[in-house]
Parts: C-alpha cells; sequence; structure tokens
C-alpha cells in the first residue's frame, strides 16, 4: 500500500466522532450571538405575522332537546321515542349539516350566504342535542343558529320523520372570541425555527470552514509534525509601564510558558543539528495566529539556555516585535533598508534599544511601517545583514509577515535554512494553511513543522 493510500485509510477509519461533536459544539460557541439573533427574529416575525393574520372566530351555541313523533301507534294514538330518537339524530345529524340543502335553507331563510360552519353533539344515552355555529361574526352567528334550529325540523322530515326541539338553553350573542389574542405559541414557534436555522448555519460554517483543532490534525491535514502546543495566554491591559504581550520571562506566565517553550526549543535544536541550519523563518497563514509572539519566546527560551540567538523583526508592514519586548517606537529594519542607517549605526542603536537583560539575545526592530516591503526585502542590504547575523549567532529567527498574505515569507525564505509555520487553534482554514506551503515551495524551504497556539 503506499503512503498516500495509507494516510487516506487513516483518515477514513480514524474519524472520533465524540472529537467531531466537541468541535461543532465549540463553533457554535463562537457564533452564538448569531445564533440568538436568528432565534430572536424568527419569532419576531411570527409575532408580527399572528397579529396581522389574527381573526376572531365567535361560537353562538343552543341545548335543547329531540322528539321524534310518530303518528300511528298500535293503540291508535301518538307515540314519543326520546331516548331513540336521540340515537337515531346521532347518527344522522352530522349528514344532514353537511348537506347543501340544509345551508341553502338557512341562506334563503336569512336572504345571506352562511359564512359559518355549524356543529351537532348528543348527549350520549339522552335526547339532549346541542347545536353549535362558529362565524367571525357574532351577531351573524347567532342569527345562523336560530335559522338552523328552525329550518332543521322541516329538513330532516324526509329522513327521520316529524321532529319537535325544545331549546333548554341558548348562548346568546357570543361576547369573546374563541380564540383569544395569543403570542406565545407563535413566539415560541418562530424562536424554535430561528434555533434550527442558527444550528445549521453553524453545521455549514463547520463543514465548509475545516480549521486545525488538535495537534494531531496538524499531522493528520496538514502532513508536517507538530512541535508542541502553546496555551492560550490572555493580553494583559497595557499600561504606561508594561506591555500587553506575556512572555516567558514574565512572573505571571513563566510557569505556564516555559515548559511548552522548551520543549519546541529541543525539537528545534534537534532539526538544526541534524540538517546543520542555523536560520529559522517563522511566519503563518494569516495575521492573528501569534507568530511574532512565539518567534520573541522561541528566541528567549534559546538564548536562555545560553545559545547566542539574532531576532530580526521582518513584518514591515505590522512590526510587532518592539510592543512584545515593550520597547519604545523608533527606527528599525525598513529605516536600514532603505539606506537610511549604516549596519554599524543600526547593530549599535539595536543593542543599545533592548532591555530584556539577555547580553546573547540580540533584537533588530522592525522600524516606522511600511506599505510594501517586498521591494526592500528582496534588496541585498537584508542579505548582508542575515549573512552577518548568521555569522555571529548560533540562531537567527526571522518573523516574517503572514505567509499566506504576503510574498515577503517567500522572499525571505532564499535566506533561511527552515520554516516554522505558527497555526493558532480554530482559527485559519484548512485549505489556506496548505496554500501557505504552496507559497513557500518556490524556495525550496524545508518545513520543520507546525506549532499549534492558543490551545
Amino acid at each position: 500500500m503506499s503512503s498516500t493510500e495509507k494516510d487516506k485509510t487513516e483518515y477514513s477509519s480514524g474519524i472520533d466522532f465524540v472529537m467531531l461533536l466537541l468541535n461543532y459544539l465549540r463553533s457554535l460557541s463562537r457564533i452564538w450571538v448569531g445564533i440568538a439573533a436568528l432565534a430572536l427574529v424568527f419569532g419576531g416575525i411570527s409575532v408580527v405575522r399572528a397579529h396581522i393574520n389574527y381573526v376572531p372566530y365567535y361560537t353562538a351555541s343552543s341545548t335543547f332537546t329531540i322528539n321524534i313523533k310518530s303518528e300511528q301507534s298500535i293503540y291508535g294514538s301518538v307515540a314519543y321515542y326520546d331516548n331513540a330518537a336521540a340515537e337515531h339524530m346521532a347518527q344522522t345529524f352530522p349528514y344532514i349539516l353537511t348537506s347543501s340543502y340544509l345551508y341553502r335553507v338557512v341562506a334563503n331563510d336569512m336572504q345571506e350566504p352562511v359564512s359559518g360552519s355549524i356543529r351537532a353533539s348528543v348527549v350520549e344515552n339522552t335526547n339532549l342535542l346541542t347545536l353549535s355555529v362558529t362565524d367571525r361574526d357574532p351577531e351573524k352567528a347567532l342569527r345562523t343558529l336560530n335559522s338552523v334550529i328552525k329550518c332543521y325540523p322541516d329538513v330532516s322530515e324526509p329522513i327521520v320523520g316529524k321532529v319537535t326541539m325544545k331549546v333548554l338553553d341558548e348562548s346568546g350573542v357570543p361576547s369573546a372570541p374563541d380564540n383569544e389574542r395569543s403570542y406565545l405559541r407563535p413566539a415560541l414557534s418562530g424562536i424554535l425555527i430561528g434555533t434550527v436555522i442558527g444550528l445549521l448555519w453553524g453545521m455549514l460554517i463547520y463543514i465548509t470552514n475545516r480549521t486545525i483543532h488538535s495537534s494531531s490534525e496538524i499531522k493528520k491535514y496538514l502532513g508536517i509534525s507538530c512541535l508542541g502546543s502553546i496555551p492560550k495566554i490572555f493580553k494583559r491591559k497595557r499600561t504606561k509601564e508594561t506591555s500587553d504581550y506575556y512572555t516567558i520571562t514574565d512572573t505571571v506566565t513563566k510557569d505556564l510558558l516555559t515548559e511548552p517553550f522548551r520543549m519546541i526549543k529541543n525539537k528545534v535544536e534537534y532539526h538544526a543539528h541534524k540538517h546543520d541550519h542555523k536560520t529559522f523563518l517563522v511566519t503563518s497563514a494569516t495575521a492573528g495566529e501569534g507568530k511574532s509572539f512565539f518567534a520573541v519566546n522561541l528566541a528567549l527560551t534559546l538564548a536562555q539556555s545560553g545559545k547566542k540567538v539574532v531576532i530580526i523583526d521582518c513584518d514591515l508592514r505590522h512590526p510587532t516585535g518592539r510592543q512584545i519586548f515593550d520597547m519604545p517606537a523608533g527606527r528599525g529594519l525598513g529605516e536600514y533598508l532603505k539606506e537610511e542607517w549604516e549596519l554599524a549605526e543600526y547593530l549599535s542603536t539595536a543593542k543599545a534599544e533592548n532591555n530584556h537583560n539577555i547580553p546573547n539575545l540580540l533584537f533588530l526592530p522592525g522600524g516606522a511601517t511600511i506599505g510594501d516591503g517586498s521591494r526592500l526585502l528582496s534588496g541585498s542590504r537584508l542579505q548582508n545583514l542575515i549573512a552577518s547575523a548568521k555569522a555571529n549567532a548560533d540562531y537567527v529567527i526571522l518573523d516574517s509577515a503572514p505567509a499566506g498574505l504576503l510574498t515577503d515569507s517567500a522572499i525571505l525564505a532564499k535566506y533561511a535554512d527552515a520554516a516554522l509555520i505558527v497555526i493558532r487553534k480554530e482559527f485559519a482554514r484548512v485549505d489556506f494553511i496548505l496554500d501557505t506551503f504552496k507559497h513557500l515551495a518556490d524556495s525550496d524551504i524545508h518545513i520543520v513543522g507546525g506549532i499549534l497556539n492558543d490551545t
């Protein structure tokens, strides 16, 4: 079996449905505001629709007794059959009420069409019958009821014989509608529909925007090794004395960050020793994945282990190294590449500005923001700077712009020995990260592995 077929087999047989469900639920947590908004919108629409479409219905009813009168008996007298009449009426009444003949007779008696519905029910084993008429107009409901009571004996006589109806109770003109105006049910129905649509929307996002959720998925989906995971660190509130970034030298996060970065450092050093690599390009697929945070802390970790390290902030479009190192604004790499500084002056100023108190670590900041840094990065001055750094340090770390967005990383890859890809958990899509590899492919740079950030 080929390696490709093996990977496909592992992928198809290694689906963890529990993990898929947990990842889906986590993806919903990021769009819960949208789901809630959909639920409220659909709930509101249902309430408005119920208000607009509301039509009240009124029911007028009457209870009476039924007697079927027979003109002949064995004694030649008149007889009344109450219970038998009631049972017979219970069987025949629905047919009579739904007959078009009754409706025509009632309409003719009222001199207007019958718009309501007519119903009847018989109390079991009695001759009590309740007749009701439901209509939008309460007065017309009562008129229709009275007309049915008046016309029914004549309509039913050919079927059940002569009928006498004695009214016992009558509702009169109904004062309240049967279906009182209520918004609770339509509101709940709309909220349910909106929630279901929101869940389906979340599922569509989860399916179409597949991201990296765990270190094992880096190998499975990207085909590179995972060098380690960095726990989620929330930015602190920036003050005049401190930056909003934490590093491994901060007492607050030292215990949390030291061990993960030490493990990553060991793997990087192993790779460097095995392949004789000194210059590492640090990049990501898109902005906001924490590549500069990782580059600075990797450099600090290497320097703390006794290595001479130079870290260069090559992200000229968005340099953040000064903020992470808590350094004041000033000139940097951009000004040097524009030939506003000489190399000796640039290095001297960089050494003087560094306040990280690690003598074997040199940070070369990016300087002022430059909109188009690709042209400057392509020049010989950067190449000479990197060559000088390699000659005087054990490791050189190039903090690059996101490789998936800009060509800067592809240019810097020509000067580096290997690349480290920072991948923020549940952030960039897998296909976008794979496109990053394609952007670096022309330089033939070796991708050591990925680092999962914000776990």
